[in-house]
């Protein structure tokens, strides 16, 4: 199927070398503008089809989205999107915030804490216990319910010009899933830099494409989605933090818990008949509204020191 022609895109050299020589990996054309009237941006979005065309740089093997959307339409549909749905699963996102709390409380327990990316705020409100917490978030509509649902201090700006935490530094940093949807992480990672205190802990939570299930599923994997404009492996992310400034401290996998329902609606792009044997499975034992922790192996969360 054609690519939408209405849609602006720019090429782009690979983030983590430089290099404009890539190969082509997977390739589902885009087909529905790339701006706020798109549900590609929003958190809990099932587009995982036509993602444009995904690279592997034959320098250091980032792979990436090329060409991709302009910054203008990212920036705009970030900072419109509306994500009632992400409200649904509100106790698991709770719970899934505290998993990322305990690994980060390894290397730091307590201090000031910015989050990159804090959406509606769970991460910031499960982090207040321990931390004096400020957040940024493009989307205006997520940026007033982190204000109202927790009262945390939080910001509608985005990770490129965080004009409200200027001067400030800040004992650990964290991006939950949101390193992967940026023009520049590059710069992101510097400017998490910026921001810390020396010593101070950056926290990183993303797909991981060089994982099994990532390379068994392929063009089908879940983590190839519209919004994302970069995949990383271990050791792509690994490269970029070290030479950016970071020691690596730990990295791993990263299970999720969620509903039974919401992990069945994570399957509605896959064969029907999978879809229909789970979904069944599921309703026969009356678990739609029951919590499971499933580790799928291919997100990985990592903590970097400043150096």
């Amino acid at each position: 199927m054609a690519e939408d022609s209405s849609l602006l895109l720019e090429e782009a050299p690979c983030n983590l070398c430089g290099s404009r020589e890539s190969a082509v990996l997977y390739q589902r054309p885009y087909l529905t503008p790339h701006d706020q009237e798109s549900g590609a941006f929003a958190a809990t979005t099932d587009e995982f089809r036509n993602y444009g065309r995904i690279v592997r740089c034959l320098k250091c093997g980032l792979c990436y989205t090329n060409p991709r959307p302009t910054a203008e339409a990212i920036l705009s549909g970030y900072g419109n999107y509306v994500d009632e749905s992400y409200l649904l699963e509100s106790s698991s996102r709770s719970i899934n915030a505290h998993l990322s709390l305990n690994t980060i409380r390894r290397f730091v327990s307590a201090g000031s804490l910015l989050e990159f990316g804090s959406s509606v705020g769970y991460f910031l409100n499960a982090a207040r216990t321990d931390f004096e917490v400020t957040g940024l978030e493009p989307s205006r509509w997520a940026t007033q319910e982190a204000q109202k649902r927790f009262k945390v201090e939080c910001y509608a700006e985005s990770i490129e010009n965080p004009k409200s935490i200027q001067g400030r530094s800040f004992d650990v940093v964290a991006m939950s899933d949101v390193i992967e949807h940026l023009l520049d992480p590059k710069a992101a990672i510097l400017s998490s830099r910026n921001f810390l205190k020396p010593g101070g802990i950056l926290y990183l939570l993303t797909p991981d494409i060089g994982s099994l299930s990532a390379k068994i599923m392929r063009s089908y994997w879940w983590g190839l989605r519209p919004a994302h404009i970069y995949y990383f492996s271990r050791q792509t992310l690994t490269r970029m933090l070290i030479e950016n400034g970071f020691e690596i401290l730990t990295i791993k996998s990263f299970g999720r818990i969620f509903s039974y329902s919401y992990w069945l609606s994570r399957l509605k792009n896959y064969p029907k008949s999978v879809f229909l044997t789970v979904g069944g499975v599921i309703k026969a034992l009356g678990l739609e509204n029951k919590l499971a922790y499933i580790d799928t192996r291919d997100s990985m969360e990592i903590c970097a020191r400043k150096r």
